[in-house]
């Protein structure tokens, strides 16, 4: 019989979403089954007016014109993200649980991704087509760059070479940033984004702690281990797009 090998344990891939988002890991009970509205303080109406009192006053006044924002119009949902071993009612519980959590632990980024791809989308709305990546990126950041801050530009990993070899990702830290410094998110999940790039404000990801429990098949003497647990998505301020074309 063949001698078993058991490789080390990997990591998960640098470079995705959750490479650039700020990941909060819920104790105690978990609400993310009922949604997440977001209430941020970072954008909303700005106005100017003229500082000498005899310069003509905007006429309507520019001060309330406009709604504080709209951003808690959008209900943020979340997901169940889960994995397993089906194995043999022989392998010891504690193994067959840290194999479904090393599966969870790789494949949860990934999955995430796929998840968030027709959302993005979604809430983007039409993307602008124009020719060329370097026209994308400027199309993008200029489209985004009233709001005074960065973001994420979420896109698939098969651009990441062409966007490195067009020298429009440079790297500070752990981050991989645009010319204007918005975060790149090249997802492993993100392949369905196709040649659409994807800017959103900040990104957060919240997550409960895992869940694991064993399934015996007394019949078959198998058992299922499974973890699962609840994750949400969630960005403040903008969602814009623009598909890179011939």
């Amino acid at each position: 019989m063949a001698e078993v090998y058991t490789p080390p344990l990997a990591n998960p891939s640098p470079g995705g979403l959750y490479s650039v988002a700020a990941l909060i890991d819920i104790t105690g009970t978990s609400r993310l089954a009922e949604d997440v509205q977001v209430e941020t303080w970072n954008c909303g109406p700005s106005w100017v007016l003229p500082i000498h009192c005899e310069d003509d006053f905007p006429d309507p006044s520019p001060m309330g014109a406009e709604p504080r924002n709209n951003w808690l119009d959008n209900v943020f949902e979340g997901d169940v993200v889960g994995a397993d071993d089906d194995c043999s009612a022989l392998v010891s519980e504690p193994e067959a649980g840290q194999r479904a959590q090393q599966l969870l632990r790789l494949q949860e980024p990934v999955n995430v991704e796929k998840q968030l791809v027709p959302r993005l989308l979604a809430m983007a709305g039409t993307p602008t087509s124009v020719t060329g990546l370097v026209v994308a990126v400027g199309a993008l950041e200029e489209s985004v760059a009233e709001f005074g801050f960065t973001g994420v530009i979420h896109a698939a990993p098969h651009l990441a070479a062409a966007l490195q070899n067009a020298q429009l990702i440079t790297r500070s830290g752990q981050y991989l940033l645009s010319p204007s410094g918005h975060r790149w998110a090249f997802g492993s999940g993100y392949a369905g984004l196709n040649e659409t790039l994807v800017a959103t404000g900040p990104v957060t990801v919240q997550r409960d702690a895992p869940v694991l429990t064993h399934g015996p098949d007394y019949t078959h003497n198998q058992r299922l281990s499974t973890v699962q647990r609840d994750v949400l998505v969630l960005w403040e301020c903008w969602t814009k797009a623009v598909t890179i074309g011939a």
